[in-house]
């Protein structure tokens, strides 16, 4: 949702009383602009209106490690479960037993050592399948090999609709790392991703309140739509639809008086922009809070989904040469390392919803 900043000039006083109260405000206007945002109308179009296929959430698959930083992540998996009905699949890999020198211990001992690990794996998936509420229990799954492409297989294997995983695993490392496992996850999935930190599952007998969706109106961003919508009306939850507002670049040479007006302008057509969305939304206006912010992008997000208590961050997630690129510094990756509660991205490899 954010890139790097340029800044367009603003030619003379007369080019800003020159535009209409439906115009774009920046074009001549002196703005901050993320570079990569998607170009957008100011107001929807007849195909934008068009009300998209809702997806569905019967299969939420649950990587877990085991550990104790996972089990936030497994939690928050009952939490989305519960609502909708979703059957839970729940899924340790077993990870290759390393081997400090080759040829240190043969075949059969080093069979046996797996083997072991998978009996532990299954004994442990058992506990915890019978710990979910009311009795509904968990399939579970031991798979061995590489946790990541293990896990993406698994999804692809039990057609699950949403993948969640924990960020830390028994490291406990506080940060994605570069080629850890979630990350990963998240790069290649082809459905969403919930990311849960060691601190953000809650109780698992949890409801979900209060979803935020923060927005640039880009098609990136409102992929994710749809699953805000079903969570909210599967959970009764309200959303918080959020949106970083470009900010007016100041400039010596140009009258405040200006500047001021413009900064005014851009807000009034965020403001048209997102009533307008609400609008054709599909849940109730009643439902939905507008909130308008300046700022960097990232720290917005996860400063009001601490100040507006939400349980989850739904989110689009821009994609780099055809698959998502968590850079260092990137929205998404600030966003899933800073927040204080679970978020769900929805990347570029995720079908959308059709009409």
């Amino acid at each position: 949702m954010a890139g790097s900043w340029c800044s367009r000039r603003l030619r003379s006083a007369r080019d800003l009383r020159h535009h209409g109260h439906g115009s774009r405000v920046d074009d001549g206007i002196l703005v901050a602009a993320p570079r990569d945002r998607a170009r957008r109308p100011p107001h929807p179009t007849r195909d934008t209106e068009e009300d998209p296929v809702m997806p569905v959430l019967r299969r939420i698959l649950c990587a877990t490690d085991l550990s104790s930083a996972s089990a936030p992540a497994w939690n928050f998996a009952q939490r989305l479960a519960r609502p909708s009905g979703a059957r839970l699949i729940l899924l340790h890999v077993v990870p290759f037993v390393p081997v400090p020198i080759e040829g240190a211990i043969d075949a059969e001992t080093y069979q046996r050592l797996v083997e072991d690990d998978r009996q532990n794996a299954l004994e442990e998936l058992d506990r915890l399948s019978r710990s979910v509420a009311d009795g509904a229990g968990a399939d579970v799954r031991v798979e061995e090999g590489p946790p990541a492409p293990r896990i993406l297989e698994a999804a692809e294997r039990e057609g699950a609709d949403l993948i969640v995983v924990g960020t830390h695993g028994r490291t406990g490392l506080d940060r994605l790392l570069v080629g850890s496992v979630a990350e990963h996850v998240v790069h290649l999935a082809t459905r969403p991703v919930v990311t849960v930190r060691p601190t953000a599952g809650g109780e698992p007998s949890g409801s979900l309140t209060r979803l935020l969706y923060p927005t640039d109106f880009s098609q990136t961003a409102e992929r994710a739509w749809p699953w805000v919508k079903l969570l909210a009306e599967a959970t009764g939850a309200g959303v918080d639809l959020l949106h970083v507002v470009r900010e007016v670049v100041t400039d010596r040479e140009v009258d405040p008086a200006i500047l001021a007006r413009a900064a005014e302008l851009i807000r009034q057509d965020a403001r048209r922009t997102a009533d307008a969305f609400v609008e054709r939304s599909g849940l109730p206006a009643s439902r939905v809070t507008i909130h308008l912010a300046g700022g960097v992008e990232a720290d917005q997000i996860s400063h009001f989904a601490a100040a507006r208590h939400a349980d989850l961050v739904v989110m689009g997630t821009h994609g780099r040469t055809g698959f998502l690129r968590l850079a260092l510094g990137s929205v998404a990756r600030r966003v899933l390392h800073h927040a204080p509660c679970p978020v769900l991205t929805v990347g570029p490899a995720v079908p959308p919803a059709s009409s």
